[in-house]
């Protein structure tokens, strides 16, 4: 054993009592481990709960988002890790050979601002999120990256770890490899291009054990903490609201949008049906019951009915900027709603009327309708007299299209409506809400007979509303 190794485990004998040299090389290495082992503390890591994926369906995307680069706010040379041969799993074979301490900086410095960007995009894109940037394609990737409408930065304001040298049992020599664990907090900035400013702010943390010796094993894992982290800024719920378009700025209180004054605030239980087994055509005059004209000075559209307290759904572009509108029953009773939420991004509102309903409609929001499914659209075409016309068509496809930047899934059918349709629902043959109307696909203006609808499950995901299925209250 090499003289001054011998001294650094002479070091710990106030600690450790008798400590001998042993037979063998081998024995020797055991005791250096054993040695060394109480030489110096080990740090304090926090605990991190991982947090549940949330899981993102088709129909609810996020717009497009890259990795913009991670920088640091620990100063260089502060210490972030200690030798205490505790930190990492015990081992005959591990201890405290070349240092008792890992300082930021250097090698593992370097680590954090270059090997993140890969980590990041795998997480992400593994969550469901529409991010840009895949570093395996090697000529597409600027154009990929390109398409992001936000970017989002890291920056590491905590970090501490607990390591052991791994020593080779017969020789007792340093085999320049480690193992442990690291704990990593993390600040995150989300950035919008269009803005040009900070729309978001996110604090997430991650911790990681490395098992398996490795020359890197800092720096592994370092990585794979963060990784860690941004699977927990995936699911957080706010993140997710903010990439959808559904939140409000950075700053902004709830309930203030700009575009619409109407905010989203948080998830909103509805006491509503559950879903029907009984055919359409048995019930059809129930169901036109539930269906509303939504009137307005300039036009009407249509909304239905999904709750007994009288909450209902229709299209943004239907209620524009108004704050209340008048609802109109199949009865011909007109009601004054209020317009409680907007999602600019999917079209989408919620109203509540001052009225109990004995049958809203039904939802069937677990799943998207299958192609050549048969499906029926409901609503007030062209004008007022023609209230609770019903058409009957088949799903044709599940499209996506690109607005604004963001992906949006479509049901597209060639259920006829017309203008006033807007904001009616879109019903499969159990009388159960899919989808609801939202635009007349158009050729140089000519109708081509094939329309799109927002799937229902988007729809509520876009407002956070849970339907609370039960019996009438």
């Amino acid at each position: 054993m090499p003289h001054a190794v011998w001294r650094e485990v002479l070091g710990c004998r106030d600690r450790w009592g008798k400590i001998g040299w042993g037979w063998t090389k081998g024995a020797a290495s055991v005791f250096l481990a054993l040695g060394l082992a109480a030489c110096h503390a080990p740090m304090d890591l926090p605990e991190v709960e991982n947090r549940p994926p949330i899981e993102i369906s088709m129909g609810q995307e996020t717009m497009p988002f890259s990795f913009a680069g991670a920088t640091s706010k620990i100063p260089r040379g502060t210490v972030i890790a200690a030798f205490p041969a505790v930190g990492g799993p015990m081992s005959m074979t591990c201890g405290t050979g070349r240092s008792i301490s890992l300082e930021w900086g250097g090698r593992l410095s370097a680590a954090w601002t270059s090997d993140l960007g890969e980590t990041f995009f795998d997480v992400m894109k593994g969550a469901g999120y529409n991010v840009a940037g895949d570093s395996s394609g090697l000529f597409e990737r600027g154009q990929d990256r390109a398409r992001a409408r936000y970017k989002v930065g890291a920056r590491l304001v905590d970090l501490r770890g607990n390591f052991c040298d791994e020593f080779n049992f017969w020789t007792g020599m340093p085999t320049n490899r480690v193992m442990g664990e690291m704990y990593a907090k993390i600040e995150r900035e989300v950035c919008s291009d269009a803005e040009r400013r900070v729309v978001g702010r996110f604090v997430s943390e991650g911790r990681n054990r490395q098992n398996t010796p490795a020359v890197e094993g800092a720096a592994q894992a370092l990585i794979a903490a963060f990784g860690m982290a941004t699977g927990n800024l995936a699911a957080d719920p706010a993140f997710l609201a903010l990439l959808r378009g559904d939140a409000p700025p950075d700053g902004a209180k709830a309930g203030d949008v700009a575009d619409k004054g109407v905010g989203i605030g948080p998830s909103l239980s509805i006491a509503g049906p559950p879903p029907s087994t009984w055919r359409l055509t048995d019930r059809i005059d129930t169901v036109l019951d539930g269906v509303v004209t939504i009137r307005l000075s300039d036009g009407h559209g249509s909304g239905f009915f999904i709750g007994y307290r009288g909450y209902g759904l229709t299209n943004a572009h239907v209620v524009g900027a108004a704050r209340t509108v008048m609802v109109r029953l199949r009865s011909g009773m007109e009601v004054e709603a209020e317009v409680l939420r907007v999602s600019k991004s999917r079209d989408v509102a919620l109203f509540k009327a001052p009225v109990q309903i004995l049958k809203p409609l039904s939802l069937a929001p677990n799943a998207l309708p299958a192609r050549l499914d048969e499906v029926y659209a409901v609503g007030t075409p062209l004008k007022l007299g023609m209230q609770a016309t019903v058409t009957k068509g088949v799903v044709n496809a599940l499209r996506r299209a690109e607005e604004g930047g963001r992906p949006i899934t479509y049901i597209q059918s060639d259920a006829a409506f017309s203008p006033g349709n807007s904001g009616g629902p879109l019903l499969n043959g159990k009388g159960n809400v899919v989808g609801i109307a939202v635009s007349i696909l158009a050729v140089d203006g000519v109708q081509v007979g094939l329309n799109r609808f927002i799937p229902i499950n988007a729809a509520l995901d876009a407002l956070r509303l849970k339907i609370e299925a039960t019996r009438r209250p």
